[in-house]
């Protein structure tokens, strides 16, 4: 039935051939239906996320319809101007030093030759003296500017408010007003022959504005108690030249010489 090939049947090799042709092929129809879809290694999963999260890309959702929002149109608006301080100028500066009677302190002059008759209006050293007076006696505060204006008036009105009836001159500073205005700055000691110091200083100064004739140097010395008997003289008090209870109430009430 079988030829002979080399001393083998020429069938018997034929079909160990197809044989071999067809388990060649079976491997290879096995090797191709049984290998699935290759899965990725963990480096390549780890590069993968890697790339992800520097792109920051996610896999795509279920696309979803966006909100429309209607935007306002843009109204241009003007840069709000920062608040800025000014510096004060010379006239400020001026203004605020006038006006600080502590700052002019040093100004007052208030032993004069004579004290005349001012009033509203008026200008020059008696005017710095009544002033420094003012505020002496707690009338004030009054700016010492050597000019009688509003605000030396307040002060004036003041004054004039402690009086037991109403001015007869309103704002008219005489020899009784000087002599109240200095004396209300006095303490209550009794001042005598012998006695010194800032009361003696005022009390002389009140003297002359009463019209007495002394020295201004706080020493109560003769010279002084001559003018203080004077002085009680004219008011009918008793004249021993002694500054006391009564003396000093008729100098703070504005008494004169006369």
């Amino acid at each position: 039935m079988f030829g002979m090939t080399n001393g083998a049947p020429v069938g018997a090799r034929r079909v160990t051939t197809s044989l071999a042709v067809a388990a060649a092929l079976g491997l290879g129809l096995s090797a191709c239906t049984s290998a699935g879809p290759a899965t990725p290694t963990a480096a390549e999963s780890s590069a993968s996320e890697t790339a992800m999260a520097t792109t920051g890309s996610t896999a795509p959702g279920p696309t979803e319809p966006l909100p429309t929002v209607t935007a306002d149109p843009l109204t241009p608006s003007k840069p709000t101007p920062t608040a800025t301080t000014a510096k004060p100028t010379a006239t400020a500066t001026a203004t605020a030093t006038a006006t600080d009677p502590g700052s002019v302190a040093g100004a007052c002059e208030r032993t004069l030759p004579a004290y005349p008759v001012v009033s509203p209006g008026s200008k020059g050293p008696a005017v710095s003296a009544l002033q420094c007076f003012l505020n002496d006696a707690d009338f004030g505060p009054v700016a010492v500017d050597g000019v009688y204006g509003a605000q030396t008036r307040e002060a004036m009105r003041r004054v004039e408010a402690t009086f037991e009836g109403p001015a007869p001159k309103p704002g008219r500073v005489d020899a009784g007003v000087w002599v109240l205005i200095i004396s209300r700055s006095m303490g209550s000691e009794t001042l005598k022959q012998g006695s010194k110091g800032p009361d003696v200083e005022t009390l002389q100064r009140a003297l002359r504005a009463a019209g007495g004739k002394l020295t201004v140097d706080g020493t109560f010395g003769p010279e002084t108690k001559k003018v203080v008997q004077r002085f009680q003289d004219a008011n009918r008090i008793g004249e021993d030249g002694v500054v006391g209870e009564e003396t000093l109430f008729l100098l703070k009430s504005g008494a004169t010489i006369g």
